[in-house]
């Protein structure tokens, strides 16, 4: 029997503990595409207002001169009270309820561990005390979001920022208040919040500085790329969502159903939205596959929690696959993944609805998802494929799944897979290599297991969950911003939709 090499790249037991975040690296083509179709959002960002609020600092620091590395301290110094100004008011006003939800969306206001607990404590918010402790970060939040509002034009992302081409300085100056009130030293009262509540991150919509913001993002100057990929992908979460009831699910799964499995999409969107569409398509399907691998990993490892060899590992992995072959299962097995007029089936739907509601997807399941991103392979239209395929990248991609399956088609299933699995082992030493970087600590290799002598372990738990494709984030921001409504049960076209899908 071939000895199994395994992942000596952790022999040393003090090497610091590491998070050993994508072992496999499948995930970049994910965020490539995110990028390319949400450039003005991560998944940090979901709040409209905070992005206006930078702006608005911007001006004001250029109102006032500063520019030094001297001016820093004070500007960080400002935008952590008028943070804390905002989402104290928006902490105050989401607990007296007020359809606030129906407008904020999900997403807590940043620092919201920090401030309830003072709020509901003392009744009152000190915005000093509270800026010194709500973010570990010296500029706050305002490193998260600078990356964001640089692509949308509302500043230039600079440390300290100056205003960008987006930044509308009138409709900008409807935070004026939020800035007085954050160098105040008197504490704010739950009455003073209450008297704020017209800039509470759920008021965006219809003031001034939302308005500035929709236009960064829809009609402003951040590029013609970003613009048009925002209008084009509003359009069609605006479709995906109305009258959908989008509670247990993902939006994700929303936008799979109408950008992939709608029949005639073309004639609904029209040819330049459809054309986008394609991407999403390509992008939505192929995070199938990439959540797909990153189930493979979790299940494979999982039995080194209690510590075990790395053999161990495989045969467990594969004790419950069926006693037949790679072709008769992942091959010949396979539905139709197109419907007669070519459009895609969803058959990656068909296979989440038969996990339980654990989340436990058998090892079988996992490896039909990625049989069907290879048979996709043969029916995408072109641009959708491009998407699909990204052949560019070693990433396992539906290529590598395709030609895996044409090489072991004719061996046993279990033996076939275990072979996939002791590879998927290798390659996580090599992703891990080339992350090694040496820190004051020693050589830091980016790896949850640790050998324990001629054994391993698995520290934590790997992550199992799918690649975030921006989404849930752009729906908050669309939520918060009119273009998207929510009445607590359906979605529907916000008041200011017009303004992007026209």
């Amino acid at each position: 029997m071939t000895a199994m090499l395994g992942p000596a790249w952790t022999v040393k037991p003090d090497t610091p503990d590491d998070t050993g975040r994508q072992p496999l690296a499948v995930e970049t083509v994910i965020g490539a595409h995110a990028a390319a179709l949400l450039p003005g959002v991560i998944t940090t960002t979901p709040h409209a207002r905070y992005l206006a609020l930078h702006a608005r600092l911007a001006v004001e620091a250029q109102h006032r001169g500063w520019t030094s590395k001297a001016d820093l301290g004070r500007f960080h110094a400002l935008v952590r009270r008028a943070e804390v100004v905002l989402g104290a008011v928006s902490v105050a006003h989401g607990d007296a309820d007020d359809g606030h939800w129906l407008r904020a969306g999900s997403f807590g206001v940043h620092g919201v561990n920090t401030i309830r607990p003072e709020l509901h404590r003392q009744q009152t918010i000190d915005v000093g005390r509270t800026a010194d402790v709500y973010s570990r970060v010296r500029g706050g939040y305002l490193q998260t979001y600078s990356g964001i509002e640089a692509v949308l034009g509302l500043t230039d992302g600079a440390r300290i920022p100056a205003p960008g081409p987006a930044a509308d300085v009138e409709r900008l100056a409807a935070l004026d208040e939020a800035l007085n009130v954050a160098e105040r030293d008197k504490p704010l009262s739950v009455a003073d919040l209450d008297a704020l509540r017209h800039l509470c991150v759920c008021a965006v919509g219809d003031a001034p500085d939302g308005a500035c913001v929709r236009g960064a993002y829809f009609a402003g100057s951040g590029g013609s790329g970003a613009v048009g990929a925002h209008r084009r992908s509003a359009t069609l979460l605006v479709g995906a969502l109305t009258e959908e009831h989008v509670d247990g699910e993902s939006v994700d799964m929303a936008m799979d159903r109408w950008c992939c499995f709608r029949r005639g999409l073309s004639d609904l969107v029209g040819e330049d939205v459809h054309a986008h569409a394609l991407v999403w398509r390509g992008a939505l399907l192929r995070n199938w596959s990439v959540w797909a691998w990153r189930l493979i990993w979790a299940r494979l490892v999982s039995p080194l929690s209690s510590t075990g060899t790395l053999e161990h590992a495989v045969a467990e992995f594969v004790r419950t696959l069926p006693n037949a072959t790679v072709r008769e299962v992942l091959i010949d097995g396979l539905p139709s993944v197109v419907d007669d007029i070519g459009t895609p089936l969803p058959v990656e739907h068909d296979l989440y609805d038969e996990v339980p509601d654990d989340g436990d997807w058998t090892v079988l399941g996992m490896l039909q998802l990625l049989a069907v991103g290879a048979r996709r392979l043969e029916h995408l239209d072109p641009a959708a494929r491009r998407a699909f395929a990204d052949e560019a990248s070693d990433d396992l991609g539906p290529g590598y799944v395709a030609s895996w399956l044409t090489r072991n088609a004719d061996r046993r299933l279990a033996e076939a897979v275990a072979d996939l699995a002791k590879e998927l082992f290798h390659r996580a030493e090599s992703v891990s290599r080339q992350k090694m970087q040496w820190t004051r600590y020693g050589l830091r290799l980016p790896t949850r297991l640790r050998r324990v002598g001629d054994q391993w372990r698995l520290e934590g738990r790997e992550g199992r969950g799918a690649v975030s494709l921006r989404l849930p984030t752009f729906t908050n921001v669309m939520q918060q911003l009119g273009v998207l409504g929510y009445d607590g049960t359906i979605w529907h076209p916000g008041r200011y939709a017009v303004e992007v899908t026209s």
